[in-house]
């Protein structure tokens, strides 16, 4: 399938943004007993069922969602994001929501924060949510967030280059770290891979999210590291959480979905009870006193954040 792209270059106060957009065109899926109609959007009720909104209105909420939360770099370029990457983003996190059964599962606060959001932090903005879920070709037959998840990691660094796989190479953040830019170069640090899998689960409905620590026992001296949680459902995590973590494949192979102590940094010897980490949000009303440290930028306080220092230090210090 011939795609066409269309790169601009956009200078905000805080960086130059490449912002990169896709031929809009609905996505070709086959909807397996979607709960609603063609034009309707399903979302979980508390008692298991769905409750089916028009497409038209869900695509207005999700639009002044992300209008409403964007950092305030996006604010002063809000103009050119409208013209085509926010309506591309919308749409197609909806077509996907409406044709897969996991993503329909997700709760709308959790789809808001961690499946509609364009990016994660203050990397470049790309619309390459059309671009991975295309190159993943991730059917829509009826299977859970966890083994979508796996599918995902297997599939995604061979699937998106022609001639080589993408790769792990490290300090690369600040240079390399938005999803393009790993596609490009073949390579990234843990921070852009970290990216690249959450925004490619993103695509296809996985609800995922940037975690890290911006500086291992509290000091900046012995490095940070980034990573990827992803939600699999209330209970469905680790120990009971919706939550768990993984590292893209390139950077963490042979790691399993809900086994901690295979991460090679899930251990006492970094989580100590210093080492603080957290993970980024889009919502920032609700997260407005807690915020992301970016260990490439760490002025800036403009990314919510969720604390996760106590799971953390609490799940590694047994392994």
């Amino acid at each position: 399938m011939f795609v066409r792209v269309t790169c601009t270059w956009a200078l905000s106060l805080w960086s130059l943004l490449l912002i990169c957009t896709w031929d809009a065109t609905a996505l070709e899926v086959v909807r397996q007993g979607s709960p609603c109609g063609p034009n309707e959007v399903p979302w979980p009720s508390e008692d298991g069922a769905f409750h089916c909104e028009a497409f038209e209105e869900a695509w207005k909420r999700a639009e002044a969602f992300l209008n409403d939360n964007m950092p305030p770099w996006d604010l002063l370029n809000r103009g050119t994001l409208q013209l085509g990457l926010l309506p591309a983003t919308v749409t197609q996190a909806l077509q996907v929501r409406q044709n897969f059964s996991w993503a329909a599962e997700v709760p709308e606060e959790i789809w808001l924060n961690y499946v509609l959001p364009y990016a994660s932090v203050n990397e470049a903005r790309t619309d390459w949510r059309r671009l991975l879920f295309e190159a993943l070709k991730i059917d829509a037959a009826k299977r859970s967030l966890a083994e979508v998840t796996q599918l995902v990691n297997e599939k995604l660094w061979s699937a998106v280059r022609n001639d080589t796989t993408i790769v792990f190479k490290a300090q690369q953040t600040p240079l390399i770290y938005d999803t393009m830019s790993a596609i490009a170069f073949g390579y990234a640090s843990c921070t852009g891979l970290s990216i690249m899998f959450l925004d490619a689960l993103r695509s296809v409905g996985v609800p995922a999210r940037l975690v890290g620590t911006p500086a291992w026992h509290g000091t900046f001296a012995d490095g940070n590291h980034n990573w990827v949680e992803i939600w699999l459902g209330h209970g469905s995590g680790l120990f009971g959480e919706a939550w768990t973590f993984l590292e893209a494949s390139p950077a963490g192979p042979g790691e399993h979905l809900l086994n901690p102590c295979d991460k090679w940094f899930c251990n006492p010897s970094h989580f100590d009870g210093k080492t603080m980490s957290f993970a980024a949000k889009f919502d920032r009303e609700k997260e407005k006193f807690n915020y992301y440290p970016m260990a490439w930028d760490m002025e800036n306080k403009d990314i919510p954040g969720v604390n996760r220092t106590d799971f953390y230090n609490s799940i590694c210090s047994k392994c």
